[in-house]
């Protein structure tokens, strides 16, 4: 008896572990490589894979007998043309294209197509899972489809795009400015004092002051890196070419992220507006590094929110951002070119009405797009007593569907929670026969016609403030987003962007207060209700016909 028990035992410490069960949990159909040699899909589970087989209908992948796993395996169509997308090697490859990438193997033809097509996960011939497209995702080139619990797509992700989790830490320090007002003598401030290494990621960077703290600070050993997006709107200006090759000749590391002839960028634009500095203080702006966004002291600018935070951990959250950012197949080293500095400039001197403010020991949740930028919601939907919103615009996502977010707001408005949300009201902002003068006028109109207390303005230029640059949010008097994320459809989604959620009551009583002081403003500028705000090119025209209308009743008489 005791043999055959012994015999028992060998066997079962000897036979191959048993499969605890797969999914496929990412897949990639439509790739970026010639003949989508790149196409993957991503098999997770532990134990062995014996039995297991993966088919299209029309061919079918399964893996060498005794093969086992312990996590993720990926299997790439090809893996030299995976390597050449990813700068990193697959688990498997179906078709033979590198030695070092071991073989699948496969019968018929199993290749993914791109629009349309259904996969089927067997195991000893009994399906597991199964999944289409169009069906089950919207399949589109260079989209990843992630698969969590058993929905797919809550996030849309590209290829080489990040997947970074949300955290909280608790901050030693962090200093508030807004500009106009205090944001240069804090960020030049951080600039200055840097000792190490200083980090920038910046959506356009045209401020000469800025660029020479930037390269004094090269001059005393610090160590340098700009990352810049290569493809703004308009171009790359001439004045901020003028300043990226100031900083390359000073040794700056200057780098842009852009697409190319055959691949398209991460994200749609990097429009992160953040610095980090001796790997210890994070500066999250709402502006970039321009003389309009940043305003010398005492001088009038854009009107927009800052924090600069003392804390190793958010700047080390911050720079894993950077360094992942910087790593892509989108980055490329700027070669400088011939146009010069530009020259200082500023507008027309203000008084300073908000200096900057420091809070202690507060908490600080950063904020990524895509990654995590659903926490902007979610705070909204935790709103209980008050929503103040200031945003540059916010407009209608693809093919006229609704605002999510600012449907969110209204909803908070609907159950009875004061609601203000100013926009800007310069003409580029309200020029169209959709934007912000038509959402503000619509938004008054509902909130008359519901009774509820919701209220909506336009933050017009002034002699204080060129323009309403924000993307700030202040929920129940204590907590703050500062960021540089628009409320349309691609900055969350689609967008490289930054910000982070202050909870602290005394940091949302500072922003509240320059709040108010934009919301009084001059409330015949300000209020849009009912009725549309006059556009003063429609009076010049009615003027003008009237005139015409005059003069050939006039010839009509003789």
């Amino acid at each position: 008896m005791r043999v055959w028990i012994l015999l028992g035992l060998l066997l079962c410490l000897t036979a191959a572990p048993v499969s605890a069960g797969f999914l496929i949990t990412e897949i990639c159909p439509d790739g970026y490589a010639n003949g989508d040699g790149d196409e993957y899909f991503v098999l997770s589970g532990i134990g062995s894979l014996d039995g297991w087989v993966i088919t299209d209908g029309e061919g079918s992948v399964r893996f060498p007998p005794g093969t086992t796993a312990t996590g993720e395996i990926i299997v790439a169509r090809e893996g030299t043309a995976y390597y050449n997308i990813h700068g990193s090697y697959p688990d498997y490859e179906i078709y033979s294209t590198h030695p070092s990438v071991p073989d699948a193997l496969f019968t018929g033809r199993f290749q993914m197509a791109n629009s349309k097509d259904d996969i089927t996960l067997l195991y000893r011939d009994s399906p597991v899972q199964s999944f289409s497209w169009p069906e089950d995702f919207s399949s589109g080139n260079g989209r990843i489809h992630i698969y969590t619990g058993d929905t797919w797509d809550e996030r849309i992700y590209k290829i080489g795009q990040s997947r970074i989790s949300p955290k909280t830490f608790t901050a030693e320090s962090v200093t508030l400015f807004a500009s106009p007002d205090s944001s240069f003598g804090v960020v030049d401030s951080v600039i200055s004092n840097a000792r190490t290494s200083i980090s920038i990621s910046m959506y356009e960077f045209t401020h000469p002051e800025l660029a020479g703290s930037v390269a004094d600070a090269v001059s005393r050993g610090v160590n340098v890196t700009l990352l810049v997006e290569g493809g703004p709107v308009g171009g790359v200006s001439t004045e901020e070419k003028g300043v990226l090759n100031y900083l390359a000749n000073a040794g700056a590391a200057v780098y842009t992220i852009e697409s190319t002839d055959t691949l398209p960028a991460r994200y749609r634009y990097l429009h992160t507006k953040y610095l980090v500095a001796d790997e210890e203080i994070t500066l999250v702006l709402s502006e970039n590094f321009k003389p309009t966004g940043i305003p010398l002291p005492g001088t009038r600018g854009n009107r927009g929110w800052g924090a600069a935070v003392q804390s190793p951990e958010v700047a080390d959250y911050f720079l894993k951002i950077f360094s992942e950012d910087l790593a892509g197949y989108d980055i490329h080293p700027y070669v400088p070119g011939t146009e010069p500095l530009p020259s200082s400039w500023k507008d027309e001197e203000i008084p300073v009405r908000f200096p900057p403010h420091t809070v202690h020991n507060v908490k600080i949740t950063p904020i990524v797009s895509p990654d995590t930028s659903y926490l902007i919601p979610e705070l909204v939907q935790t709103a209980e007593e008050q929503i103040d919103l200031q945003q540059a615009y916010i407009s209608e996502y693809p093919d006229g569907a609704q605002n999510i977010w600012l449907n969110y707001v209204l909803e908070a408005g609907d159950c009875g929670i004061p609601i203000r949300i100013m926009l800007d009201g310069m003409y580029y902002n309200t020029d169209g026969d959709t934007d912000n003068d038509e959402l503000v006028a619509s938004i008054n109109r509902m909130a008359k016609r519901d009774n509820v207390s919701i209220a909506a303005r336009l933050k017009l230029p002034d002699e204080y403030i060129t323009k309403l640059h924000n993307k700030g949010l202040i929920v129940d008097m204590e907590y703050v987003l500062i960021s540089s994320v628009n409320w349309n459809y691609n900055s969350p989604n689609n967008n490289r962007e930054a910000g982070i959620i202050i909870e602290s009551e005394e940091a949302a009583k500072y922003f509240s207060e320059i709040f108010q002081y934009d919301w009084d403003g001059d409330p015949e500028k300000l209020d849009i209700g009912d009725a549309k705000q006059i556009d003063p090119r429609h009076v010049l025209v009615a003027v003008i016909l009237i005139l015409l209308l005059i003069i050939w009743q006039l010839k009509r008489r003789r």
